[in-house]
């Protein structure tokens, strides 16, 4: 492994640390709206719900866009190496469907007005 792609390792395990703090966000979330549903006293009120669950999904919107660069610049030395490029293609069509996943749930977010989440983010039947 050459320098520069231990650097692009490394870029990838500060990307999945930040990966871990989304996922701690959304758990936090999540028991929010659970508190919520049991009429007992949330950790957050509902303007400060929404402003967490946008930032969290701008979050994992660069995460994406990290591992698609990454991806992308290990792509580019493996095909320098002469190695077979089938796996760096299919980490970069992964890192695509996860970029528009996450404008997806980003755009949902937005898409409630008055600030309350909860309800778009886990819908209750």
């Amino acid at each position: 492994m050459n320098n520069k792609e231990e650097n692009y390792i490394n870029i990838q395990i500060y990307a999945l640390i930040f990966s871990l703090v989304g996922i701690i966000i959304s758990l936090l979330l999540t028991y929010n709206q659970k508190l919520e549903l049991q009429d007992r006293d949330t950790l957050f009120d509902s303007k400060t719900t929404f402003k967490i669950a946008k930032g969290n999904r701008i979050l994992f919107l660069i995460i994406g866009i990290v591992f698609l660069y990454v991806n992308y610049k290990l792509y580019e030395i493996s095909k320098k190496e002469g190695e077979d490029l089938k796996p760096y293609i299919l980490q970069i069509f992964a890192s695509i469907l996860t970029i528009a996943a996450a404008f997806v749930t980003f755009y949902v977010v937005t898409l409630s007005n008055k600030g309350d989440v909860s309800d778009i983010e886990n819908p209750i039947t």
